[in-house]
């Protein structure tokens, strides 16, 4: 019995100092692999290196961050001081989240393992159309879901500053190489993220704010061509190859939110779009470049049509006298007047791209008072040029319809405002319209231009 609680004895002991080895290892700070060593410098902790950011959304708005997360604002609802918000990752809705004035939510990936952001809403407006958001992006923002296969000769493709993201572009055109560089600042993007998207499509595509980076584009295309050997004809294909070489990335499975045009900056900066983006991205290219284009809308789909003639063979849509013969953006390969099979014989929207025209929204928020005779509505007005030129001598009209065809129980007109530039609006606020009580009635508002079309808007029917 002695031998054996000796040898007893000295197992336990090998065993304590093992672990007391193990402690000591911890102790001593070694940093593991893929671990930063501790640095003394406050500037460059992890805490000071997370910024935030600040943005003012409307309602259906999509918030694009990093590494393919947004969010969108599905409801905003002002008198119970709350917002409910979609998570996406990809453009695909994984969770749903509401979220009340003031409150802070750590947004998690989709697995739920790391925080990857957090949001807090700040404000709701008045008119319960925006909200004002706080946002902080976490270092796991930057993880990714899966593994990635490096390659050992792999190019750096994006490369991120803290104001500023650069695109490298690399493509293949006539079995040669070409490579795009284009720098695009955070700050212009946000500015893109609170733009409204209810706009004719082909505002997109000749859109004034894009004409500075499509022009750089187009530059660095013609440079590129003429290195190549290249003759000018042949920059538009060089072009059309440049845009379907990008990646597609799908917005329509997003929260129920099927279209999200954007922008060719927005297009750009994320390096990829679905048919709707690269077409209008493809189509304010070789506008730029000054030829006839225009966009096809089919069922679930979009293309550019390139305007030719007799010469050109293949298939084509005519508009008002001009062939615009048929251009697939979204694989690469495709040549002009080639379609696809599926969408042959079917019928399309043809929009032809044109110079910019103005184009009127309005918004409006309203209250009511009520007396023994009648019901006084108070109305707040905005009419916004969602346009690419400037609206002139613009008219703002409201009436409150009556339930009788052709007849209205009050009216109200502003003074004419002589311009509305593109992006701009202008408001006008009607105070003690009135309806007799027990009346139907709903509120309507019409505003034109002598260069803008007609727009308008109108309310619920409700009983004063």
């Amino acid at each position: 019995m002695n031998i054996k609680g000796s040898i007893f004895c000295f197992l336990l002991f090998v065993i304590i100092c093992s672990c007391m080895g193990c402690i000591a290892e911890e102790d001593e700070g070694y940093p593991e692999e893929n671990e930063l060593p501790d640095i003394e410098d406050p500037e460059n902790t992890t805490t000071e290196q997370i910024e935030t950011y600040n943005a003012t959304l409307k309602k259906t708005a999509i918030l694009d961050l990093e590494n393919g997360y947004s969010l969108k604002i599905l409801e905003i609802d002002r008198k119970e001081n709350f917002a409910e918000f979609s998570l996406r990752k990809d453009g695909i809705q994984y969770s749903r989240k509401t979220i009340s004035t003031g409150q802070t939510y750590d947004v998690k990936d989709p697995d739920g393992e790391n925080t990857v952001y957090t949001i807090k809403l700040d404000k709701i407006y008045d008119s319960s159309f925006s909200i004002d958001l706080t946002y902080e992006l976490k270092p796991e923002i930057y993880l990714e879901t899966e593994p990635i296969t490096i390659e050992p000769e792999t190019k750096v493709t994006v490369k991120l500053t803290d104001d500023s993201i650069t695109r490298t572009y690399e493509w293949e055109y006539d079995n040669k190489d070409f490579l795009l560089q284009a720098e695009y600042y955070k700050e212009s993007y946000e500015l893109y993220s609170e733009r409204s998207r209810s706009r004719d499509y082909d505002q997109f595509a000749n859109d004034p704010y894009d004409d500075v980076v499509i022009s750089q584009i187009t530059t660095q295309m013609e440079s590129l061509a003429a290195e190549g050997g290249y003759v000018e004809d042949e920059i538009p294909y060089i072009a059309t190859s440049f845009v379907q070489s990008l990646p597609y990335i799908s917005d329509s499975a997003s929260a129920g939110y099927d279209e999200y045009p954007r922008f060719p900056f927005e297009t750009l900066y994320h390096g990829g779009g679905d048919c709707e983006d690269s077409s209008i991205l493809l189509a304010s290219l070789l506008h730029e470049m000054g030829y006839g284009v225009a966009l096809i809308l089919l069922p679930d789909h979009m293309a550019v049509g390139v305007q030719g003639d007799d010469s050109l063979s293949g298939s084509y849509y005519e508009y008002n006298g001009v062939k615009y013969f048929y251009l697939e953006t979204t694989n690469s390969g495709w040549d002009v007047g080639v379609i696809p099979n599926e969408y042959r014989n079917t019928e399309a929207i043809i929009t032809p791209i044109g110079y910019g025209y103005p184009q009127l929204q309005i918004e409006f928020t309203g209250s009511g008072k009520i007396t023994a005779a009648y019901t006084y509505v108070d109305l707040d007005i905005e009419v916004t040029n969602v346009g690419s030129a400037t609206a002139e001598d613009v008219i703002i009209y409201t009436y409150l319809e009556s339930t009788e065809e052709g007849m209205a129980w009050d009216q109200a007109q502003s003074d004419e405002i002589p311009e509305i530039e593109a992006e701009n609006g202008a408001t006008y606020t009607v105070t003690n319209m009135k309806v007799p009580v027990g009346q139907e009635y709903r509120v309507v508002v019409i505003s034109w231009g002598s260069n803008a079309e007609q727009a308008y808007v109108y309310s619920d029917w409700v009983n004063s």
